[in-house]
Parts: structure tokens; C-alpha cells; sequence
């Protein structure tokens, strides 16, 4: 093995410790979005971290466009949208590789947690399941301890190593923290490519599983869609226009259309398997989805209700625009309206980012494949994923090939009450980070 490469292994192993010190600190920031409060204290944080190994560290808060693009009113954010980009000179500019973790979490559930979900608890088992990388070390529970905060600690960790151990670099690092991953990117990651505050020669997103390299992603368009009808005593409805009713039959018709349309449109992606979930019901390429996530409407039983309104998730495959999803979703809805012309209603975009593929015989992404095996000491597949990631702005605004990789393992509960993580794995995390940037940089 490298000397240098064994040298910050050997580093990462011995401060085990100190990566729990620093995650249950992470955590106890409360970052949950929406509404995505508290960016600016936890950029803060990393801040000083990042500083202390001699990085030029920049905080960028995004415009008000960016905030009001991300879906701002409908999604009730607040506060400042805050990211940190922190450089680790080299000796040239070029190549550049970006690393990048997200700062935000999901929401935190109210009821099903056992543990403190801002506590950053840690505990020697997990009765969830057991790491296959545990050695001891234990696992950090709490929202956002895997997904990404354990990423955010395996990156900064990674860099500690390097810096401490003597590691010198000739192209040059950049590392982000990036807000609003979890609601789109938009004020987050997408600012930070689309401003040209970040560019790069390749990238590794921070994020998902440790036991394999993502390499496609599906984009999404999130809808508002509101019916509107004639408010009336509920007793006599007749003289009424039931504005629930009339969001029923648009529902019936986008039920029918991803069941016997949109599942047909499929865009194979070679050379990357999709989750075993999938596969075991006939889904093996990125597919076309719908989803109808939230609908409200009238006051009460004795009331026709006059607005009825739905939040719609469209996830598109790659190649497929936003305009054109809008259309084709119009056109469903025009069809109902023909055979009820008493329909009235709007459409609106809530906010969206675009789908990718990564050829997974690019030689970065190859290399990418070998490095991990090494430290895992194992192969891990590639794979894809219906859902979408901020990985979208490396590949379709950066340009760059890219892979994600982060520290989660099946009993993390990601996105779910009692989520954790390894603090093993967040070491083989760290490994595989410091092993691209001295592969990659030096």
C-alpha cells in the first residue's frame, strides 16, 4: 500500500473518537428542512473545522431567486440558505476534484423515535442490525446522523488525515456543505454550480449507501394542481360546485396515466443495477413515475367545498423536460375536462432538477470502482436510483463525471424515526475519500 495512503488510514483509525465528538455535534444542529433553519450556524461549525487544516473557507447564501425557485411559499422555508465551500490548495488548479455533502435533513417524524432525534446518542449495538465494517466503534443516532451528516464527517475527517499526516496535493480540492438537498438543491448545490462558484474536473457526491457507487438518478418536478369550485350548504349541493369532486376525476385519470403510461417509459442504463426492490418487481431501468403526495380541501361536512388543491411529484427519467412533463400532465387533466367542461383549474411548478447518467466505463468512474474495492475489500456494484440526488448539478451543470457513495447500510433508517449510523463505516467512508483525493490530486 501507499505509504501516504497508509499513513492517513492509520490516522483515521486512531481518532475514531473525536469523529463521534464531532457528528453529535452536527446533529444537535437542528437542520431539518423544511423549513431548513440553522445553515448559517451549522456552516459556522464546519467553518472552523475546515480552517484549522488551512483551507480558504467562503459561506454563500443564495439570492432570492434561488429561494423563491426552490418552491419557498409552498414549502414554508425559512432562514438563511447558507453553503460552505472550503479549498485545500495544491500546486496547480487543474485537476480539480469536488466533494460534496449536504447540510440539510429530512423532516423529523413526531411519533416513532426511541431515542432523542437531535441527541446525537451513542451506543456500543444497534437493534436495528449490525454494521458489517463494525470493529467497535458504535453507532450515532439521531435525524440526519446518516444521511449526511455522517458523510459531512467522513469528508471532514478524510481531509484531517491528509492534512495532518503531511499529505501534499498538486491539483486542488474543493469541499462543499450544500443546503436543500432534501427539497430539490435549488438554493443549495444548484446555486453553487449555476453562480460558478464551484467548478471542477470530476466529482464524488456524499450521500446513500457505502456499499455501492451511484452512478444514475432520476430527476423530479414537483406540481401544485388546485381545482376550484362553488362554496354551498353541504345539505343542498346540488346548487354547489364541489371542488374535491371535481380533483377526484383529475386523480382517477393520473392514476390510470403512470400506471398504463408512464411505467412503460423506461430508459435502460447499462452496466448499473437498480435496488434489489425494484428489481424483484420487473423494474430493472429508470422508470417513469407519479405520485400524488398530498391533497387538502374544504372547511367542513356542511360546506361544498369551493378549493381543493394537491401537491403532485412527476419523477422523470433522464432526457425528459420540465416543460414537456408539464405539458403531458395538462393534457391529462384537459382530456377530464372535456367530458366536464365545469372544471376549473391551475397547474403550478413547486420546483424541479433534472436526472442523470453516468457511463460507468468513464476511466475516473473505473478507478472509482477500484479504489473503493480496495478499502472495502470487496466489489460493490453500481447502481441507479428512481429517486433523485444533488449529484444532477455535478453531472448536468458541472459537466463532470461523478459518483455517489455515503455511509449508509440497511439498518440505518434513513428518512425514518431512529435513524443511524456506523461509526465504523463513517471511518471506511473517510478511507475511500482520502484514497480518490491522493489517487486523484497527488
Amino acid at each position: 500500500m501507499d505509504e501516504r495512503i497508509e499513513s492517513t488510514f492509520s490516522y483515521i483509525d486512531s481518532h475514531r473518537e473525536d469523529t463521534v465528538k464531532y457528528l453529535q455535534k452536527l446533529v444537535r444542529i437542528d437542520t431539518q428542512v423544511p423549513p431548513g433553519l440553522n445553515y448559517d450556524k451549522i456552516c459556522e461549525l464546519m467553518e472552523s473545522k475546515f480552517s484549522e487544516y488551512g483551507c480558504s473557507v467562503s459561506l454563500h447564501e443564495a439570492t432570492e431567486d434561488y429561494l423563491k425557485s426552490s418552491g419557498a411559499d409552498f414549502l414554508r422555508l425559512e432562514g438563511a440558505r447558507c453553503n460552505i465551500v472550503a479549498r485545500y490548495g495544491g500546486l496547480v488548479k487543474h485537476p480539480a476534484l469536488h466533494i460534496s455533502a449536504h447540510i440539510d435533513t429530512a423532516a423529523i417524524q413526531k411519533e416513532g423515535w426511541t431515542v432523542d432525534p437531535l441527541g446525537g446518542l451513542h451506543t456500543k449495538d444497534n437493534k436495528y442490525g449490525r454494521s458489517i465494517y463494525d470493529k467497535g466503534g458504535g453507532y450515532v443516532w439521531g435525524r440526519g446522523s446518516c444521511d449526511d451528516k455522517g458523510s459531512i464527517t467522513a469528508m471532514t475527517y478524510a481531509l484531517e488525515a491528509l492534512h495532518e499526516t503531511g499529505v501534499k496535493l498538486k491539483g486542488s480540492l474543493i469541499l462543499t456543505g450544500n443546503c436543500d438537498e432534501e427539497i430539490g438543491g435549488i438554493a443549495g448545490l444548484g446555486f453553487l454550480f449555476k453562480e460558478g462558484i464551484v467548478k471542477a474536473d470530476y466529482g464524488i457526491q456524499l450521500d446513500g449507501s457505502i456499499n455501492s457507487i451511484g452512478l444514475a438518478a432520476q430527476g423530479r418536478a414537483r406540481f401544485l394542481i388546485r381545482t376550484r369550485g362553488k362554496s354551498y350548504h353541504g345539505q343542498m349541493p346540488i346548487l354547489g360546485v364541489n371542488a374535491i369532486e371535481k380533483m377526484s376525476k383529475i386523480n382517477v385519470a393520473l392514476t390510470d396515466y403512470w400506471k398504463n403510461v408512464l411505467l412503460k417509459r423506461q430508459i435502460p442504463v447499462p452496466g448499473i443495477e437498480l435496488p434489489k426492490e425494484l428489481r424483484s418487481i420487473g423494474i430493472d431501468k429508470l422508470t417513469a413515475m407519479l405520485n400524488i403526495g398530498t391533497i387538502k380541501g374544504g372547511v367542513q361536512g356542511a360546506t361544498v367545498p369551493d378549493l381543493c388543491e394537491e401537491e403532485v411529484l412527476r419523477g422523470m427519467v433522464p432526457g425528459e423536460s420540465f416543460e414537456e412533463v408539464r405539458r403531458e400532465l395538462v393534457s391529462v387533466i384537459e382530456d377530464v375536462k372535456a367530458s366536464d367542461p365545469g372544471i376549473r383549474y391551475d397547474v403550478d411548478l413547486i420546483n424541479a432538477r433534472e436526472g442523470y447518467v453516468v457511463s460507468y466505463d468513464d476511466p475516473y468512474i473505473q478507478k472509482a470502482k477500484r479504489i473503493v474495492g480496495e478499502v472495502l475489500g470487496r466489489e460493490v456494484p453500481f447502481t441507479g436510483s428512481l429517486a433523485s440526488t444533488d449529484m444532477n448539478y455535478q453531472v448536468n451543470e458541472g459537466k463532470m463525471p461523478c459518483f455517489s457513495i455515503g455511509v449508509g447500510e440497511p439498518f440505518s433508517n434513513v428518512h425514518k424515526p431512529d435513524e443511524s449510523v456506523s461509526v465504523d463505516a463513517i471511518a471506511q467512508g473517510a478511507k475511500i475519500i482520502a484514497s480518490m483525493i491522493i489517487h486523484i490530486l497527488s
